[in-house]
């Protein structure tokens, strides 16, 4: 005869026990069947790359120079070109650079890269204020003390204007001085790099004096807005983005890349499951390694895209940490970047070697990235501030 205890409904902590371990039992199959909806997905065909800096050209490139030393906004640095005395310094090295691309071989590409970071940003007064631990732990998860907003999409402070300001000044020296000037714009979503630029005004010099291209046979550079150069990615709110059309609303100079979405699909406030192996586990940001996968694949993008692939001199405002990233990816030396230094320069060339097959060369939803183990795990990395 049946139990009369048998035929009653559970406890009601039973029954939620029963009920959480149901729901992470759906939650890890889902998991599972994504990664492996993923991993059978055809792949497609790539070029194996190398991606390095060249020396010679700018202090920063050199092992015994020492970044305390160095000013980038001296009248005198010419934004670290070693040669930086004669007053044909940037012809000069406008001759050197066409030079190489003329003389180099079938599978090699040279590209000279101004990459900036963003004036100081109302996150980077939150960290200050209650510490890098504080902030990482419990303050960046938050849109604001009461006092400071930072999130979403920290903008730039008074003193983050200024020092774009004293970066444009910097600009118009050099392009007086016959610097060649970027032939396209690449910004992160993030507004404090896109004011950043704004305000530096870079663009405008080139668009507007024709002090710079007198003869008008020069294509006026696009500003293009790309989800691969924005900060790691991961549960801090003053790295959401804004919407598309709220990004458009404000600079309307802008063009986004393609398959730019309407919202913010990237940033999550939840900690996302990632996949190493064969194993899952729990992280709130991308890793270096993840990061440096995602940098190189939007470096590669520059040198293969139609838009930029013949083109020399290429403008990138971005963050700290995706500055890091570039340094890593290519093996170039570490060189600090503090808030508003604009800007660093960097020589990469780019070799083309056997087709090879990859998988997902672009972002992918947080933290679903998949990669050629034996090329990621030669890279070492560091975490930077944004």
């Amino acid at each position: 005869m049946k139990n009369l205890q048998d035929s009653l409904p559970p406890p009601p902590a039973k029954k939620n026990r029963l009920q959480w371990q149901l729901l992470l039992t759906i939650l890890t199959t889902l998991s599972i069947l994504y990664s492996l909806h993923e991993l059978v997905l055809p792949p497609r065909e790539h070029h194996s790359l190398q991606l390095s800096s060249i020396s010679g050209f700018f202090i920063q490139d050199q092992l015994n120079s020492d970044p305390s030393q160095f000013h980038i906004y001296h009248p005198n640095s010419s934004f670290g070109l070693i040669n930086n005395h004669s007053p044909d310094r940037w012809q000069t090295f406008k001759q050197q650079i066409n030079h190489l691309i003329k003389n180099s071989p079938s599978d090699i590409r040279y590209k000279v890269f101004f990459i900036a970071r963003h004036g100081q940003g109302f996150h980077n007064i939150a960290e200050s204020k209650y510490g890098t631990t504080l902030w990482d732990c419990y303050w960046s998860e938050k849109n604001t003390d009461g006092e400071l907003i930072w999130g979403p999409d920290a903008r730039l402070t008074e003193q983050g204007k200024r020092e774009a300001r004293l970066a444009s000044k910097a600009w118009k020296l050099q392009l007086d001085n016959d610097i060649p000037f970027p032939q396209l714009f690449i910004l992160s979503p993030l507004s404090r790099a896109i004011e950043t630029m704004r305000i530096t005004g870079v663009w405008n010099h080139v668009s507007n004096n024709r002090t710079y291209h007198p003869r008008k046979t020069v294509q006026i550079p696009k500003i293009i807005v790309t989800e691969n150069w924005r900060e790691n990615i991961g549960l801090h709110t003053c790295d959401k983005r804004r919407s598309k059309s709220d990004i458009r609303v404000d600079y309307p100079f802008v063009e986004f890349e393609d398959r730019f979405t309407e919202n913010d699909i990237l940033w999550t406030k939840d900690l996302q499951v990632f996949q190493n192996s064969l194993y899952y586990h729990l992280q709130n940001s991308e890793t270096d390694k993840q990061l440096d996968v995602r940098i190189k694949g939007a470096l590669s993008r520059v040198f293969e895209d139609p838009t930029s692939s013949n083109l020399t001199y290429v403008s990138i405002t971005a963050h700290s940490g995706v500055i890091s990233s570039v340094l890593r990816v290519i093996g170039h030396r570490h060189w600090p970047t503090e808030v508003s230094h604009i800007p660093s320069f960097i020589m990469i060339e780019k070799k083309f070697l056997n087709p090879t097959l990859f998988i997902a060369d672009t972002i992918s939803p947080p933290f679903h990235f998949l990669w050629n183990l034996s090329a990621i795990d030669s890279i070492d990395g560091r975490n930077d501030s944004h």
